[in-house]
């Protein structure tokens, strides 16, 4: 989980750990799913492997899930905005 964790450009007090951005985010979502595909299909199929990255991947979209109902992204208003 260190994409979750990693270090602020932003100043930040010493010790807090910096809030990730959407973008980065979904693309660590996406990173771990990609990697969980991989370690299905490659030589070794690792089935535990690409559970934990399935697991991290949703743990990851959920956040943000939780961020829009946070913005009061639900209903007509989410799906206009992603059109």
């Amino acid at each position: 989980m260190s994409s979750m964790t990693k270090a602020s450009t932003a100043p930040a007090p010493e010790g807090a750990e910096r809030t990730p951005t959407l973008s980065e985010l979904c693309g660590d979502a996406a990173k771990h799913v990609a990697q969980a595909r991989g370690a299905l299909f490659s030589e070794r199929a690792d089935t535990d492997g690409a559970l934990d990255h399935l697991d991290r991947a949703i743990f990851l979209l959920q956040r943000v899930s939780a961020h829009g109902r946070a913005m009061g992204l639900t209903g007509s208003r989410a799906k206009l905005r992603s059109a």
